[in-house]
């Protein structure tokens, strides 16, 4: 027998197992501090949240959030990995429209006007969309021909403990760089290993990813300047902790004209500003807001951080002012509650 009480539940991809517990350990940000920020804060504040993709029958939820939707692996290592996970979807999402329920996307790519199968499949379900949560102002604009419905921008929180810039670091004669990110933005890194690099280059490198790249770091090493240490390791929030400690500055280079960043969160910039370390970027356009606080790579100042990180200790204090008003995980938790109550109603 289904239950009346009014409750939410999430679509998410590539997890392993129904419970709570791996949306707030996963390496992928997008469904940790994305879908997990959102399911904690409703749970905080009495909402009833049903489990991960919600499978048990008696499941019916009132309002449900879609994570990016990909493709079945097929290695098996993910529930409904097997060829199975569109065509599952796809029933929830008819049975929700029969119910006259709502479906919100949380949409951090612009799948409606993507080719290939990702982006069949958003089209196919658009009709039954009653929502974007869109994680930057420049997403917004990057959508108005496909979509006039309701949008609410919601940014990454940042989810880990603040890092005074000042303390105690190994020896400034032996600078460390620090880059972390998904492997799929490792091609960036390579590249500035190549290019900027040469003309300030740390003593070491640490990179923090997924997927441990051996072979692309090695051979991305071949073009960096000659001495950098590299140092690969797994990303974690451990991990990351306690190598923003031990490095002088962040690395995160990209590429504005690239559409896959056309759009992202502030995240990464934010979370390297809370740990403490001054950040040499690409000036992507959700950054620009926090121009201040960073170094754009290329110019003159990037080489004179790399130099002398701590001459921008101070601006990194005051984007952590800033960070701890605006974007705290629980800031941002309230923010998901808003519109989950919003469309229970």
């Amino acid at each position: 027998m289904q239950s009346s009480e009014k409750s939410i539940a999430w679509l998410i991809s590539n997890l392993r197992t129904n419970n709570f517990s791996e949306l707030f350990e996963t390496e992928l940000a997008s469904t940790r501090m994305r879908a997990g920020i959102c399911i904690s804060g409703c749970q905080k504040n009495g909402l009833t949240v049903l489990p991960p993709n919600y499978r048990d029958t008696k499941h019916d939820p009132s309002v449900v959030f879609m994570v990016k939707f990909v493709p079945d692996s097929n290695t098996g290592q993910y529930l409904d990995d097997s060829g199975v996970r569109r065509d599952l979807w796809l029933k929830k999402i008819n049975e929700l429209v029969k119910k006259n329920k709502k479906l919100v996307l949380d949409y951090t790519d612009n799948h409606f006007t993507k080719q290939g199968i990702v982006g069949d499949f958003y089209r196919q379900i658009k009709s039954s969309v009653s929502g974007l949560v869109l994680p930057s102002h420049k997403m917004g604009e990057n959508i108005t021909s496909e979509w006039k419905g309701y949008t609410k921008i919601i940014p990454e929180p940042v989810e880990v403990s603040f890092i005074e810039p000042g303390i105690e670091k190994p020896d400034y004669k032996n600078l460390t760089a620090l880059w972390f990110g998904h492997v799929s933005n490792l091609t960036y890194l390579l590249d500035y290993m190549a290019t900027q690099m040469h003309l300030a280059c740390p003593k070491n490198l640490i990179i923090l990813t997924n997927n441990m790249p051996r072979q692309a770091v090695e051979e991305g090493a071949k073009r960096a300047p000659k001495g950098l240490k590299i140092n690969l390791a797994k990303w974690s929030l451990s991990n990351m902790r306690v190598a923003a400690k031990i490095s002088h500055y962040a690395l995160i280079p990209s590429d504005k004209n690239d559409p896959r960043k056309s759009g992202v969160s502030p995240g990464r910039l934010l979370t390297s500003l809370a740990l403490g370390l001054p950040v040499i970027s690409e000036d992507l356009h959700s950054y620009m807001p926090f121009s201040k606080f960073f170094a754009k790579v290329g110019t003159d100042d990037a080489k004179n951080l790399a130099q002398n990180p701590s001459s921008y200790h101070g601006k990194v204090r005051e984007a952590q002012s800033l960070i701890r008003e605006r974007y705290t995980t629980s800031a941002i938790e309230n923010e998901w509650v808003e519109v989950a109550s919003n469309f229970l109603k």
